[in-house]
């Protein structure tokens, strides 16, 4: 991983959840487009709680909070971007 991904990775890290806000967040690489084994590159991540990460409601469960919040994966990227570059 190169110091660029990294530096990266640790600001999408400090953002809060794409999802519902909270705060304390795994960054998630989305699955948009990508097959079952293939993993998206590090720039395409967005910040999840725990719940909305891995919960069973969450992006790794059944996918209820995303359609709680009228979101997609690239909804979350968007707004991650958005965030990141002070838009």
């Amino acid at each position: 991983m190169s110091a660029a991904n990294i530096r990266h990775m640790g600001k999408v890290a400090q953002l809060p959840c794409a999802c519902c806000g909270a705060t304390g967040v795994h960054v998630h690489h989305i699955r948009d487009g990508q097959g079952m084994a293939q993993r998206a590159s590090d720039f395409l991540t967005i910040p999840l709680c725990p719940d909305c990460h891995v919960g069973p409601l969450g992006v790794h469960g059944d996918k209820t909070m995303m359609r709680i919040h009228k979101l997609s994966e690239l909804d979350m990227l968007a707004d991650t971007i958005r965030k990141l570059t002070g838009e």
